[in-house]
């Protein structure tokens, strides 16, 4: 069984705005860069619809420094047997349960590294962190950058303006779509060749509740070995 980061981390109305005044695409990466960099907790609600085929999923991720997070969704090589996944690291231990199924199986946070079997050092708390938001934290790095226009869009039941950029490493190469959030240099949408992904929440440094990185065990559930 072999776990692979490949999922994706959507109401819009257009309003572009005059040329005049726009920051530089790179100025707003510079922006959204230390936006994330400062955080050292944070919470993101998502839903991520597939390109061609429109399957969506949906997405919670919460992280609290260093080593403490939970995710609710799919996990590619996972969810395909045992469908959604909620995976919570309290610091020690990793422990995923599997509702449709009632199974949790857990792991020694000490044994997540890359020669785990079946590729469970890709759930450490700092691959995960680096997953869903290094490309955030790290957005001026990208070589190319492209301010396409100004937009609206709804967000968390308001309506926010937004800058909206095309990104890339390479003229070319894998590019995302962002939707940002003028005032507060957030990502509210994201769209890549793969996926779009919707944000409905958004929180950095706001203060999480320990309960969220706390695993309760449901009644009757089936252990499971995954360490094969």
């Amino acid at each position: 069984m072999r776990i692979g980061l490949s999922f994706g981390l959507v109401a819009l109305v257009v309003a572009p705005g005059p040329l005049a005044g726009r920051p530089r695409a790179q100025q707003i990466l510079q922006q959204i860069g230390e936006t994330y960099k400062s955080v050292s907790e944070y919470e993101l609600v998502a839903n991520a619809t597939a390109t061609g085929t429109g399957k969506k999923i949906n997405m919670h991720f919460a992280f609290k420094a260093p080593n403490r997070y939970r995710m609710e969704g799919a996990f590619p090589g996972l969810s395909e047997e045992f469908g959604a996944v909620i995976a919570v690291h309290d610091g020690s231990d990793l422990w995923l349960y599997f509702p449709e199924k009632n199974q949790y199986a857990s792991v020694a946070g000490s044994k997540l590294t890359a020669d785990t079997p079946g590729g469970l050092g890709e759930l450490s708390p700092e691959v995960m962190n680096a997953f869903i938001t290094s490309r955030y934290r790290n957005a001026a790095e990208f070589t190319e950058s492209t301010l396409l226009r100004e937009e609206t869009i709804d967000f968390a039941g308001k309506k926010v303006a937004c800058y909206v950029l095309t990104i890339s490493q390479k003229r070319g190469g894998f590019a995302y779509t962002w939707w940002v959030d003028k005032q507060r240099h957030r990502i509210v949408r994201e769209d890549n060749p793969a996926s779009s992904t919707v944000f409905s929440v958004v929180r950095l440094g706001e203060p999480l509740e320990d309960a969220l990185f706390k695993f309760d065990l449901s009644p009757g559930a089936q252990k499971l070995n995954l360490e094969q």
